[in-house]
């Protein structure tokens, strides 16, 4: 198997290269607007490392939400657009997958800013169930948020557990847990 998994939901690039038995890290502190002029020039870093070509590809991973609005459709946009100019099989990842990767039961958690997270009851791996809540409420829950795990190997293994289960989707979507904050200031008006 020859994947290519990103994720630009949060402040990390993270372009992940997965050959087999082998995996290619690309990890970046990016800051809130970085992903955009980073993400492309990542890939090809790792494309190069491990001396693949594009077409060399079976498929491509990407982290669909909940997380940054922006960073979200950076993501998706640049996975959907390689998926179908290579014809490669489409793995859809969530925010929460990777905290709750070989996990029995866990609450995941991933800052939503302005003092909220989103929070994922996950059982065996899985999402169950969705809240938006206070960053207060998540830590009196005692969420995990991924700091704590390696980001990286978590999705790694996530989406290498996905490819071996057949686990694919013929449109990569985006996971929004609420209206963005133009779409709610626009309600407003």
């Amino acid at each position: 198997m020859n994947c290519l998994a990103v994720d630009t939901t949060s402040s990390k690039l993270i372009v992940i290269l997965i050959k087999g038995d082998e995996t290619i890290e690309h990890v970046r502190e990016v800051g809130r607007s970085g992903h955009s002029s980073l993400l492309m020039p990542a890939v090809q870093a790792v494309l190069a490392e491990a001396g693949l070509a594009v077409s060399e590809l079976d498929s491509v991973a990407v982290v669909v939400g909940p997380g940054s609005f922006t960073g979200i459709r950076i993501g998706v946009a640049a996975m959907t657009a390689l998926s179908f100019a290579e014809n490669l099989k489409r793995i859809s990842v969530t925010s929460f997958e990777p905290i709750a990767y070989d996990k029995q039961k866990t609450l995941a958690a991933v800052d939503a800013g302005h003092g909220n997270a989103y929070v994922a009851r996950c059982e065996n791996g899985k999402v169950v169930e969705t809240l938006f809540v206070t960053s207060a409420e998540a830590e009196g829950m005692k969420a995990e948020y991924c700091p704590k795990c390696d980001a990286a190997d978590a999705l790694a293994a996530v989406v290498r557990q996905k490819a071996e289960n057949g686990e694919f989707v013929s449109v990569l979507e985006p996971f929004y847990m609420r209206k963005s904050q133009a779409e709610r200031e626009k309600d407003e008006i």
